[in-house]
């Protein structure tokens, strides 16, 4: 018996499970806001959980990358400036960032970290689809961005 006033809109509850789960229409990821009313829907959730990840990777290698760079330009500095010259048997003085040196590093970890962490919680609804695209995302993400770990100090950087 319907009491409520006549109104015949029926709202579409969420798909939420904490099982291995195929869900597309009527998943939920994060909030209620995240609501996926269609297939078109899910399909673009996918991908945009592909791409996140490889971002992540992304990240990671801009992150490196900058690294690499302060360190190159303190080597540089020191060898201009005579700073770093040690006597015999002195241990040289290792390099410290800068504070805006390190708030920006700070600022690409937690880029990062926030995606990652993200990510996590999407991979918490054990969704197949979504896990998959993340283990792919990965992998992808992993084939563009880190080919920069395959050298080790011995064979020299690039």
């Amino acid at each position: 018996m319907d009491m409520g006033g006549g109104s015949s809109t029926t709202t579409r509850a969420c798909k939420i499970s904490m099982l291995w789960n195929w869900y597309t229409v009527d998943a939920c990821f994060i909030s209620t806001q995240w609501h996926v009313y269609s297939k078109v829907a899910f399909a673009f959730t996918v991908i945009c959980v592909f791409v996140l990840v490889g971002l992540v990777e992304g990240v990671r290698r801009f992150g490196r990358e900058y690294d690499r760079r302060l360190a190159r330009l303190a080597r540089l500095e020191s060898m201009e400036t005579g700073l770093n010259k040690t006597e015999e048997g002195q241990i040289p003085r290792p390099f410290v960032p800068t504070w805006k040196q390190q708030a920006i590093r700070s600022a690409i970890f937690g880029v990062h970290f926030g995606a990652a962490y993200i990510l996590m919680l999407l991979a918490m609804y054990y969704n197949g689809y979504i896990i998959f695209a993340i283990i792919l995302g990965g992998t992808a993400g992993h084939f563009v961005f880190s080919r920069d770990t395959a050298v080790t100090h011995d064979m020299g950087e690039t």
